[in-house]
């Protein structure tokens, strides 16, 4: 009974030192840092965030050029696809209309792309400019 305590007692010592060291190692001596990471490198489900971050940065300032700078950022092969399809599957998947699909929308039309899923969302003036 002695000599089984005496090796849990081990054991948790054990236990204990390597996580100390490992948090010690992990935090402290060589700790993670990530320099000039790439947007290109995340998920698509935070691309898409940073792309409607994006389009509320654009419709409060109305700096296109540093909108299409921002947008390259996310994806520099095709960046006008990019916003494009995720503004036409913001509108067939029922987003909600003020938070995404307007800013969106306002971004999409801006920057001179189209599409049909788009016109019910766009002002009255610019209706006119799709229906030509």
């Amino acid at each position: 009974m002695r000599n089984w305590y005496r090796s849990l007692m081990w054991i948790s010592l054990g236990l204990l030192l390597g996580l100390a060291l490992g948090l010690y190692l992990g935090w402290v001596a060589w700790p993670t840092e990530f320099t000039d990471a790439s947007p290109v490198i995340l998920h698509e489900d935070h691309r898409r965030d940073v792309t409607l971050m994006i389009a509320h940065a654009y419709v409060l300032d109305g700096d296109l050029d540093a909108a299409r700078r921002r947008l390259h950022a996310l994806d520099p092969e095709a960046p006008d696809n990019w916003l494009l399809t995720l503004t036409v599957d913001a509108i067939l998947s029922g987003r909600n209309e003020e938070t995404e699909i307007r800013p969106l929308v306002t971004l999409t039309h801006d920057l001179g792309l189209e599409s049909p899923a788009m016109a019910p969302y766009l002002d009255e003036t610019t209706t006119d400019d799709v229906q030509e």
